[in-house]
């Protein structure tokens, strides 16, 4: 009875340690960077922000402060500081301060997090690297979305970030990459573009600190 007991014991165990495994990183994967505009005891990172959606426009300031760990606060101004958005990002998800009512729907909000994501939220744990056509694509799952993040061959850096859950895509493509240190070890876009289908956001970077 009692060696029944301990095997049934130690199987229970087993189950338990393999759903705690993490898929081990490639070595050669840890070589490819992630973009972070908060290294060196930076933490708010300011943008310009030129967006449409069909014939709607908007133009306006993007600002990011970290405020913890992984935790950032989030803010779209336009005009004279008009605010249209207010959200805190951390792991446990997007808490909204303040969503412009005529936009607050359950749609929206879950474009918008998708959105917040991609750009702050840590992408989550490894899960496979595919090489094809010269192009890198290293792919890690987060809670409820999939972060893909795309390289070109020999490229440190990414040049775009997909961002897939059950019902969207979004793509981030990141550009004029620029040293962030007098070193140069640390290189941030200057350039953003978002995509989620009939959007489009540009984003400039005008301040770091």
């Amino acid at each position: 009875m009692f060696k029944k007991i301990l095997t049934f014991s130690f199987a229970l165990f087993l189950c338990a340690c393999a759903g705690r495994q993490v898929k081990q990183i490639p070595p050669d994967v840890r070589e490819y960077k992630k973009v972070n505009y908060f290294t060196n005891g930076r933490t708010q990172a300011a943008f310009k922000v030129v967006g449409q959606m069909n014939e709607d426009y908007l133009e306006g300031v993007l600002r990011i402060k970290k405020i913890g760990e992984q935790d950032y606060d989030v803010m779209v101004m336009t005009g004279a500081s008009y605010r249209v958005l207010h959200a805190v990002v951390s792991p446990e998800g997007v808490a909204y301060r303040y969503l412009f009512k005529d936009t607050d729907t359950a749609v929206v909000r879950g474009r918008i997090t998708q959105f917040l994501n991609v750009l702050v939220s840590d992408v989550g744990v490894y899960k496979s690297r595919r090489i094809k056509d010269g192009k890198t694509t290293v792919t890690y799952q987060g809670k409820d979305v999939k972060t893909r993040l795309l390289y070109t061959l020999g490229a440190a850096y990414p040049y775009a970030a997909q961002s897939v859950t059950l019902l969207n895509t979004g793509e981030l493509f990141y550009n004029e990459y620029a040293p962030a240190d007098a070193q140069g070890e640390v290189q941030i876009p200057h350039a953003l573009t978002y995509k989620d289908g009939n959007i489009t956001l540009d984003m400039t970077l005008i301040s770091v600190r």
